[in-house]
């Protein structure tokens, strides 16, 4: 019985005992080719005008809206503050305050202001802050 050792010690070194037919790799793309299955040819799909100008009309429409929204806000603005340095103007004009305006209704003197104003500082600290800035530094 002759073991597996001595059958490779029979093949020749020198002799490679794999054989490829001829011409097989020059061949072998077109093989492939041939054996597999025919592949359908899909026409692209055509996309509308629409689709493709879609998202810049949008964008427009954006912008317009805006600007338009920016201009009816600075205008309605522009109208209070010219009613109300309108108002104003009556007022001092006319001598007797407006209902409307609540500053215009209050009656106070001006050492009551300043009063008001100390007893601010004073509860606040800033009387003892200012007088260091002043004095200290």
């Amino acid at each position: 019985m002759e073991t597996k050792i001595n059958k490779l010690i029979g093949i020749e070194k020198s002799k490679n005992p794999f054989k490829v037919p001829e011409n097989y790799f020059a061949q072998f793309n077109e093989e492939i080719m041939n054996r597999l299955p025919e592949k359908k040819r899909v026409k692209p799909r055509t996309v509308p005008i629409w689709d493709k100008v879609k998202p810049w009309v949008y964008m427009a429409a954006m912008f317009v809206g805006l600007y338009i929204t920016i201009n009816f806000i600075t205008q309605n603005n522009g109208e209070n503050n010219m009613a109300s340095s309108e108002t104003a103007t009556q007022q001092t004009l006319t001598g007797s305050p407006l209902v409307e305006n609540y500053w215009s209704t209050v009656q106070i003197t001006e050492e009551e202001f300043y009063e008001y104003l100390e007893e601010q500082i004073i509860d606040d600290g800033y009387y003892d802050y200012m007088y260091n800035q002043y004095y200290l530094n």
